[in-house]
């Protein structure tokens, strides 16, 4: 069967296998057999592949890498990653997220070179409210109340207009450091960083 989807992670040079987000939300690990196939495909990659069912599992043949992220500088880069790492852990190898396939496809589309750091913040925390986590608030918080409201109906096409203001900043900061607390190894918390300062 012919699909396609987006490389979370290779696990080079150890295992022929990658970590992908199909279009249809299917996070799967499947295998890979040439070894030069595995090296051609990197994390933020789209392919496009014949998926097979053996007596081992799920494999790939007949890859064709099909979008490549733009030449990105360091900082970019690195988001990327982080949304990337940010799949992996919200959604297990065997989940279906088909919420997060649609916003993930926005960066394939959008700039993100020129998105301030609270607009990274608030793509984060839109991939966290699809996948089911939100932040601890007071029930007398009704304005973040209302802000985390707004954020959780958020559609991808309207990302790019959405307007957040600095308490809906601070939210999605305090999101980001609660979900980095809660979830993350201390090995990895260090990627996440950069997302929350500034």
């Amino acid at each position: 069967m012919r699909d396609s989807g987006l490389v979370l992670k290779n696990y080079l040079p150890t295992k022929n296998k990658v970590i992908v987000l199909n279009n249809f939300g299917e996070c799967l690990e499947l295998r890979v057999n040439l070894p030069a196939s595995v090296e051609r495909l990197r994390p933020g990659y789209r392919i496009d592949y014949v998926l097979l069912v053996d007596t081992y599992g799920l494999k790939i043949k007949d890859v064709e890498v099909v979008f490549v992220p733009k030449s990105l500088d360091y900082v970019n880069l690195q988001f990327l990653h982080q949304v990337l790492e940010l799949c992996i852990l919200i959604i297990p190898v065997g989940q279906v997220a088909i919420e997060v396939v649609d916003w993930l496809k926005l960066l394939a589309i959008c700039d993100t070179s020129v998105w301030s750091c609270a607009q990274r913040r608030l793509f984060i925390c839109c991939l966290l409210g699809q996948a089911g986590f939100c932040p601890e608030l007071k029930s007398q918080d009704y304005k973040l109340i209302d802000q985390m409201h707004k954020i959780n109906i958020l559609k991808p096409v309207d990302f790019v207009q959405f307007k957040i203001d600095a308490n809906g900043d601070s939210l999605l900061n305090k999101w980001i450091v609660d979900f980095v607390n809660s979830h993350v190894s201390p090995r990895l918390a260090a990627l996440f960083v950069t997302v929350y300062q500034n």
